[in-house]
């Protein structure tokens, strides 16, 4: 797996915490979010993660969840692979799915490698690394707190041992 991760990868491991933080989004909500999202990425952190026309008549919470967990999750998932490229274990975007709870891709092709784990430690810097990319994408303090506890808490309990 490449340090840039897929955009199917990376709405899967989004798409729950959107639905946690938003249970009001409507689903076809989500996919133009998160297309406007992947259309220019950097475009979240620029003006304190932009707004536009997407967020006319929309509740803002719903429209700041998508880009802002999309962009931290990003960078997690860079984190996890580089992480575990210096463990020499190979991260596969299915090992990041079992990481964090999410069900595997069924595809043959696969080899089966050690499952990903992290430490304690690294879960900590998983949450410093949403909460930094949530706030400079102009995320309250308090939510950006709350996104990085669901990122980290949807590995912990789901997947990822500490």
């Amino acid at each position: 797996m490449s340090a840039d991760p897929d955009e199917a990868l990376l709405r899967d491991l989004v798409w729950p915490l959107v639905r946690e933080f938003s249970p009001a989004e409507r689903d076809e909500l989500f996919p133009l979010l998160s297309a406007a999202y992947f259309a220019d990425p950097k475009a979240f952190g620029r003006d304190g993660g932009g707004g536009g026309p997407l967020r006319f008549g929309l509740p803002e919470l719903a429209v700041i969840m998508t880009p802002a967990l999309l962009a931290a999750m990003s960078e997690v998932v860079r984190y996890v692979v580089t992480e575990a490229a210096l463990k020499g274990v190979k991260a596969t975007a299915d090992g990041v799915r079992r990481l964090f709870g999410l069900p595997r891709r069924p595809d043959p092709a696969l080899d089966e490698t050690a499952p990903l784990t992290l430490t304690a430690e690294q879960w900590i810097q998983i949450r410093r690394i949403v909460e930094r990319v949530a706030r400079q994408g102009g995320v309250p303090a308090n939510q950006a707190m709350l996104i990085a506890d669901a990122v980290v808490g949807q590995g912990q309990v789901d997947g990822g041992e500490a």
